[in-house]
């Protein structure tokens, strides 16, 4: 076994033991009828929460605003110290646009950016369920699903990336995912934590994101951690506006 394989696993067993008290249970094998997994359903989502950015040599802290016309575009709007704009970013299924107004710039990419800087492929589809708490992908009868105390584990294998989602059996919420890709030794944990109505299903209001990824040639984990605390979560049916005017005097940079 090779030191970053060795690293990720003793890294999984880490992140998979803190933030919630797991106790080691025996497993039982179920079916996939035996449970449900209650998604969140909406045309239109709007969010506020603080915001937390943290590695090694980074910590910002920030205001983030969100807007998701469902299966169509993701607007989001960083606000740092005073209220001021850092940057406002449009993720859709073909395009990444942000614009950065602390060095006027604008950065234009394509979603494989997110391959390629994360090292696991997402789509725009999966990106919405991770920002949301729904499953990353359908659950069917080739998964490996169990019954585990108080909680179903669901493990799915998809290529080289194996996910593992731990379901709430009284809440029938998703409260954990483990995202692991074999080719890349990426690792992407996420909590999912204090569940709060939104009309009459639940919304988890702080997000825990923690990523684990290798440079080349390199056996030394890189860490960052991203926090979502929501203040503000609406779900609607009228359309949202997504205001995003390019100011022409910035700089357009295609990565």
């Amino acid at each position: 076994m090779n030191l970053k394989k060795f690293s990720v696993i003793f890294l999984t067993i880490l992140l998979s033991s803190c933030k919630k008290d797991f106790v080691p249970f025996e497993s039982s094998k179920i079916e996939i009828n035996d449970f449900v997994v209650d998604e969140i359903d909406y045309k239109f989502l709007s969010t506020k929460s603080k915001f937390q950015y943290k590695n090694e040599n980074q910590l910002i802290n920030a205001t983030l605003n969100t807007r998701i016309e469902k299966d169509k575009k993701i607007w989001f709007s960083v606000r740092v110290a005073l209220g001021i704009e850092a940057a406002r970013g449009l993720v859709t299924k073909d395009e990444i646009i942000i614009i950065d107004r602390v060095n006027k710039q604008v950065i234009k990419s394509t979603p494989d950016i997110i391959e390629n800087t994360f090292k696991i492929k997402l789509n725009f589809e999966q990106l919405e369920s991770i920002l949301t708490g729904n499953l990353l992908y359908d659950i069917s009868e080739s998964d490996n699903l169990a019954s585990e105390g108080n909680y179903f584990k669901i493990i799915q294998e998809k290529g080289s990336i194996q996910s593992q989602n731990l379901v709430n059996s009284k809440t029938s919420k998703v409260e954990k995912l483990i995202l692991f890709d074999e080719v890349t030794n990426y690792l992407l944990t996420v909590d999912y934590e204090n569940f709060k109505p939104l009309g009459k299903i639940l919304f988890p209001g702080r997000h825990l994101f923690t990523s684990v990824s290798y440079l080349e040639d390199s056996s030394v984990p890189v860490i960052n951690n991203i926090n979502f605390n929501y203040r503000e979560v609406e779900r609607t049916n009228k359309p949202l506006k997504f205001p995003f005017n390019i100011p022409s005097k910035y700089v357009v940079k295609n990565i």
